[in-house]
C-alpha cells in the first residue's frame, strides 16, 4: 500500500498529501485518530480526480466534509479524502421587468458539496433570496446533510455525482447512498 500512497503522492503532490495525518482538527468532534493517507480537495475537480485516482489504484477511501456527522475509532486504512470545495453560484433566474426595475422571483442555485449550510443560506441571503427555513447543523455540508434532511432534499432540482469514475446529473430521489456527491442545484424564490 505504501507503493500506492507514493503515487498519490506523486500525482497530488507532496505537500498535498500527508501520511499518518491526525484527524482531531478535520473532524467537528475533534476525534483523536489518524489516516493513513490524508488529501483536502478544494475543488471538483480536485475532488473528481483524487477519487479517480483512488479508482484506478483501487485504494479503498473515506470521505467525509465538515465531520458533524462522523465518529472514528480507529485508524482510517486506505485514503482519506476532505471534501473542502466551496463554490456557489448562480445558475439562472426568473422574473420579470416592470417600470420599477428588473424583479427576481426565483433563482436556481449550484452549491458545491463541501460547502456548510450557513455559508449556503449566507449566500441566499446577500442574494435577497428566502434563506433555508429549517432546522440545520450550521458547520454541516450540503453533501453529507442531502442524505438526512428531507426538507433540503425538498428544494433540490438536481444533483451531480460521482460514482465508479462516472461523473452525471441525477434527481434527488434517485440519489443513491454510493453516489459522491459534487453540487446540488437548489430552486428559491426571492425574499419577502
Amino acid at each position: 500500500m505504501k507503493d500506492k500512497y507514493r503515487l498519490v503522492e506523486k500525482q497530488l503532490g507532496e505537500v498535498r498529501v500527508k501520511l499518518n495525518e491526525p484527524l482531531k482538527y478535520h473532524l467537528a468532534n475533534g476525534s483523536n485518530v489518524s489516516a493513513e493517507c490524508f488529501y483536502i480537495a478544494t475543488s471538483i475537480k480536485e475532488l473528481t480526480d483524487v477519487l479517480d485516482l483512488a479508482k484506478e489504484l483501487k485504494i479503498p477511501f473515506f470521505l467525509f466534509g465538515s465531520g458533524t456527522k462522523v465518529l472514528i475509532s480507529e485508524k482510517l486504512a486506505g485514503l482519506t479524502i476532505k471534501n473542502r470545495t466551496s463554490g456557489i453560484r448562480v445558475s439562472g433566474v426568473k422574473g420579470k421587468v416592470s417600470v420599477k426595475g428588473i424583479g427576481v422571483d426565483e433563482a436556481m442555485i449550484e452549491i458545491e458539496s463541501g460547502v456548510s449550510l450557513k455559508k449556503a443560506n449566507d449566500f441566499l441571503m446577500e442574494q435577497k433570496l428566502r434563506s433555508l427555513n429549517f432546522p440545520f447543523i450550521p458547520t454541516a455540508t450540503v453533501g453529507g446533510s442531502l442524505y438526512v434532511s428531507p426538507p433540503l432534499q425538498y428544494i433540490v432540482q438536481k444533483v451531480k455525482v460521482w460514482f465508479d469514475g462516472e461523473v452525471s446529473e441525477i434527481e434527488v430521489n434517485d440519489l443513491k447512498r454510493n453516489d459522491i456527491i459534487l453540487s446540488i442545484i437548489i430552486k428559491v424564490k426571492a425574499a419577502d
